[in-house]
């Protein structure tokens, strides 16, 4: 009889062991699931939030492509107008009004 006991109290203390192992993983894996869905929405919002910024850094980059192609015309505009003052200017150096000196242009 006493060895039946024996064996009834090691099985329980089995059962009793195992069923603890088994709520102590679950509760663990509870965790671990409930971690990785916090950090895995973060993660989306930050990502959303990055997409958001790309955007606006993109409509940036094509506003200030824009204004540079405004400013390298308006750029080539200027010099073909000072090359053609230049020419004018060589020109008026090169005709001498009646009192020897250079014709000045206005």
């Amino acid at each position: 009889m006493f060895g039946m006991s024996w064996v009834t109290a090691l099985a329980t203390f089995g059962m009793v062991a195992g069923i603890t192992l088994c709520i102590v993983v679950l509760a663990a894996i509870a965790s671990l699931r409930k971690s990785l869905g916090e950090g895995a929405l973060r993660q989306a919002q930050q990502i959303k939030r990055l997409v958001e910024t790309v955007a606006v850094l993109h409509q940036q980059q094509q506003n200030a492509n824009a204004r540079i192609q405004i400013l390298t015309e308006s750029n080539r505009r200027l010099a073909e107008e000072v090359s053609a003052l230049q020419e004018r200017v060589g020109d008026a150096e090169g005709m001498i009004v009646p009192g020897g000196s250079a014709r000045l242009l206005h």
